[in-house]
């Protein structure tokens, strides 16, 4: 009667040996708490430093190359500006939800359905009357000498 050998590889770990994931999860309810706060600072770590590192965002609105005005990003009250392009006024409304065109005299209405925009960098043009938005901030760190 022949005996049958399974052969194993050395190198190869046992699959029930190994521990599970939740083997690896598992903890009192005190490391459970700690997990918990420890992710809930580095959340509110990251929110507070992209909101503090970023300055006023402020709205500069172009006519061409030439600056017509700067307002603050979120101001208490709604501005309406009025800006004088190529072809007529393109209005532009800067509100709590950020900044958008309102009315525009070209004839594509483009820059008006695209809607607000509210984060630093973005940009709204209204191409065949030349009137830029863009909304800039500043970032203020604490560098060396030699890092700047």
């Amino acid at each position: 009667m022949p005996i049958r050998t399974t052969l194993t590889s050395m190198h190869e770990p046992d699959p029930s040996s190994t521990p599970s994931l939740w083997h690896w999860l598992k903890g009192t309810w005190v490391d459970r708490i700690l997990l918990l706060l420890t992710l809930i600072t580095i959340i509110m770590g990251w929110s507070w430093i992209q909101q503090n590192l970023s300055g006023t965002p402020m709205v500069h609105i172009y006519h061409g190359k030439s600056l017509l005005a700067i307002y603050p990003l979120h101001p208490d009250k709604p501005i309406h500006f009025q800006a004088k392009g190529d072809i007529g006024l393109s209005e532009i409304t800067i509100d709590s939800d950020g900044v958008r065109i309102t009315h525009s005299s070209c004839v594509s209405q483009r820059c008006v359905l695209s809607g607000h925009r509210h984060r630093i960098g973005d940009i709204l043009a209204c191409v065949p009357n030349r009137i830029l938005v863009s909304i800039q901030g500043t970032q203020k760190l604490a560098l060396d000498a030699v890092s700047e």
